[in-house]
Parts: structure tokens; C-alpha cells; sequence
């Protein structure tokens, strides 16, 4: 589906235009930006034990501006059923090992709890949470009508009737599942996912628990003296959200958050569970609007300093180091460019109080740091060529996927993968042009000569 195989019925010959951006859509470097939160990445697929379900997707080819109208476009009658999110978020977040301080901006309580298993608990009830209320407000914002279609499975599969839905409430968080929401042909999102995943109790293989095992600190036992084996059982819970825009001059966003925890099986370390989180969030421009990539990453930098003193190379947790790793990580070596103009990106962040507040914060402000840049831009006029140019840096975001990125391979790799579910950060409309130059002095040149050398925004 996501090669696109009859794109040559449908080429798109138009070259990029030599037409600046005006003048007003640039600004200085020192420009303050407002004060908003941020956030973070990683991903979590499910183990080979679990069966995977389906998802939708489009299979449109790269298509000339045009509006569509309502009768033409796609849109989900029936609202997705909520019953078994209401039953979840009904089990009490209440626990011995918690502390629970003021209202949180999410509906519910800040937990903050003193132990990994009851970490992983509460991170787990607050994605759940998040995925409701920010699907709501993606369709608010997109005002198209089109609503986020509902694929659940395993835990979260829709209950068969409502004595389903009472029986499965107080046990399906202990069962692995999954959400994936999907919305198409918006006025804003042209696609965009939001995925839930929470895996419980699966087995680390000897591969797996090597890999871990060597990303641990000084690869012994510096973590509360649980060293990873084969054999220990694992959980991860992870949300992920990708919005591929409609207009060209509104970057695609895409961020997510996870956090993984094993429980030792051997004896002598007495059950010891240790707990990780990971997370980023990284813009992928078509054209370079300074002020918009300038505000994201100062609202990125403003959410590290926040929760972390150190801002410098050496510390793992430092603004500067997640920045850096988001550029090495997505990079296409082939091509010598970056996906995008980064973010930040951190994985291996032992899970404390501090970090759990840290990785909240980031969710809650995936939302405001976005959606600024689409009240600037969402209405800007664009042409085809505008359009094309598009579809063929999506096509640049396809090729990371299926090359590059570490959770796409892994989630094919496995047996009976649930390909629609890991491909749906895929773009809706790509194009491949052979050895396409962008013009010289063109606003498509200055977006790849940065793409090829990131810089400190």
C-alpha cells in the first residue's frame, strides 16, 4: 500500500518554483517565543506473542491542490465507542507506594509513584487518558467533520455488549491491547495517527535481554542491583501521535512517549523490577518558516530546563544531548540529510518521580507547541508545485520508515506483524522523482542545505 506502485499513472512533472517566502514569514533568532511546554519520542511494538489486529488506511496517489468536498470526502457516521476507556479510567489510581499531589491538567490526579510496577500503572492510565482528550482536540481543530476512526485489539478490543464491557472493566489493564485511531482527508490533518500500545508480561528473548543489558549504565548491576537475563518478563505502554498535514507550509509533527519495565526473574534478586522511559518529538518541514522552528525547539529547551538543572553535553537529560540525539537518529544515511529539523529524542531515562513528572509534561505539551504553527499557517495559500514538493520530502519520510527506523523494522520483523498498525505513520501521498535538483536560490534548496546540516535554532 505504502509504495505506491501506480504512481507513474498519476506523475506529478511540476518543478519546485524559485519564488521566495515572503519576508514576513522569517524572524530573528532572538525572537521570544511563548511559554509552552514540550515533549518526547521512542516507540514501543508489541512482541511476537501477541496477536495484532488491522487498521485503516489511504491509498490516494499524490494529487494537484484542490478542495474536497463533503459529499467526497470520507467521514466515520458513528462515534467510537468509549465504553471500555470509561471502564479503565475507572479503576482507582490510588496506591500505598503513590504520592498524589494537585489536580492535573489531564483529568485526573498527578501520581507520583515510588516504585517501577506502580510507575508503569499510573504512566499506563495517563496514556489512555491523553489519547481521548488530544483526538478531541485535534478534531476541534481540524473543523472538517472527519473523525479519528477506533481499532482496538487484544485488551481494548470493542466489547461484544454491555455485560462485556462490565466484566472485562476491572481486568483487561492486567491483558496486553492496544488503540489505534486514525484520521483521513481532514482539513487540517490530511492523515494522522494516535496509537496506544501497553504490552504486559511478555518474556525477554536472550537477544533482547543482551540488547538491554548492554544500554544499561556500566552494563552490571548499577540498577537497584537488577542485572536483564533471558527470561524476565517485561511490560511497555506507549503513545504515539504522527498528523501529516494537509498544507504544505505546516510541518508534520510527530512525537510519542513510552516507558518500559522488567521484572528479574531470578530469585536471588528477589523479584526487583527497573523501569526506563523514552520519548521524543521532531518537526519534518516542507518549507522553512524560521519563526515556527525557532519556537518549537525553544519550547523543547524550556520544558528540559524546567524538570533538569544540567544543560550541557555531558548530561544525558540536557536539552543539547536530546537535540543531538534526535538528528543522529533521524538521519538517511544514503541521502546525507536529516528527516526533518529535529527536536529532541531520549531513550534509557530510569524511571524516578522527577522523570515521571518530565515525560507528562512532555505529552501535555504536544499540543500547544504544534498547534501554534497551524494557526500561522493552516490557511495559507499554496499552488501544485508547493504540493509536489510535498509529496516528494514525504517521499524522503517513507524512506526513513522502511530503511532506517528502529520500530517500523522491528514490528515487520516479527511473526504475523500487524503491518497496517506499524506502517500507519506512513504519509497518505508520496512522490518519487528520479534525481530531482531543487532550483538554485530556491526555498526548497534552503530547506535541504539545512536538512543536510542541522543547526542550533
Amino acid at each position: 500500500l505504502f509504495l505506491y506502485p501506480h504512481l507513474h499513472k498519476h506523475h506529478c512533472p511540476l518543478k519546485p518554483t524559485n519564488r521566495p517566502i515572503p519576508d514576513d514569514t522569517h524572524t530573528d533568532i532572538n525572537t521570544t517565543p511563548p511559554s509552552i511546554a514540550a515533549f518526547a519520542d521512542a516507540f514501543v511494538t508489541p512482541s511476537s506473542s501477541i496477536p495484532l489486529g488491522e487498521s485503516s488506511s489511504s491509498s490516494a496517489p499524490c494529487s494537484r491542490r484542490g478542495t474536497t468536498s463533503s459529499s467526497s470526502r470520507h467521514q466515520k457516521n458513528d462515534r467510537p465507542n468509549n465504553r471500555l476507556h470509561g471502564a479503565l479510567l475507572g479503576l482507582s489510581s490510588s496506591s500505598p507506594s503513590s504520592m498524589v499531589t494537585e489536580d492535573g491538567d489531564d483529568g485526573g490526579m498527578i501520581i507520583s509513584p515510588s516504585d517501577p510496577e506502580t510507575m508503569f500503572d499510573e504512566f499506563a492510565r495517563f496514556l489512555i487518558r491523553h489519547q481521548a482528550s488530544m483526538i478531541d482536540e485535534i478534531e476541534r481543530v481540524d473543523g472538517s467533520g472527519v473523525s479519528f476512526s477506533e481499532d482496538g485489539w487484544g485488551a481494548f478490543s470493542p466489547p461484544e455488549d454491555d455485560d462485556d464491557v462490565n466484566t472485562r472493566g476491572a481486568s483487561s489493564f492486567s491483558e496486553s491491547g492496544g488503540i489505534t485511531r486514525v484520521i483521513q482527508g481532514g482539513d487540517v490533518v490530511e492523515k494522522g495517527a494516535c496509537s496506544l500500545t501497553v504490552i504486559r508480561d511478555g518474556v525477554l528473548t536472550a537477544d533482547r535481554a543482551s540488547a538491554i543489558r548492554g544500554r544499561q549504565q556500566g552494563g552490571d548491576d548499577d540498577d537497584d542491583g537488577v542485572i536483564v537475563r533471558e527470561g524476565d518478563v517485561y511490560s511497555a505502554a506507549a503513545l504515539s501521535v504522527v498528523l501529516h498535514t494537509k498544507n504544505p507550509f505546516v510541518p508534520t509533527f510527530r512525537s510519542d512517549v513510552r516507558i518500559f519495565l522488567v521484572r528479574s526473574a531470578n530469585e536471588e534478586e528477589g523479584g526487583k523490577s527497573i523501569a526506563w522511559f523514552g520519548g521524543g518529538s521532531d518537526l519534518t518541514p516542507y518549507y522553512l518558516i524560521d519563526r515556527d522552528i525557532v519556537d518549537f525547539h525553544s519550547h523543547l529547551k524550556e520544558m528540559c530546563d524546567e524538570h533538569f538543572d544540567d544543560d550541557n553535553d555531558a548530561s544525558s537529560s540536557s536539552y543539547r544531548t536530546m537535540k543531538r540525539s534526535c538528528d543522529e537518529y533521524f538521519y538517511l544515511p544514503a541521502r546525507s540529510e536529516h528527516r526533518g529539523t529535529g527536536g529532541i529524542f531520549f531513550d534509557d531515562l530510569p524511571a524516578t518521580t522527577s522523570t515521571y513528572e518530565f515525560v507528562r509534561g512532555v505529552a501535555r505539551g504536544w499540543m500547544p507547541s504544534w498547534l501554534p504553527i497551524v494557526e500561522r499557517n493552516g490557511n495559507r495559500e499554496y499552488d501544485d508545485e508547493e504540493k509536489h514538493w510535498q509529496c516528494l520530502r514525504r517521499g524522503r519520510y517513507l524512506e526513513f520508515n522502511l530503511l532506517y527506523d528502529r520500530g517500523v523494522k522491528f514490528g515487520l520483523a516479527n511473526a504475523n506483524p500487524r503491518v497496517e498498525g506499524v506502517m500507519v505513520s506512513a504519509p497518505p501521498k508520496i512522490a518519487f522523482d528520479y534525481n530531482h535538483v531543487p532550483k538554485e536560490g530556491s526555498e526548497e534548496e534552503r530547506l535541504v542545505k539545512i536538512l543536510k546540516n542541522p543547526k542550533d535554532w
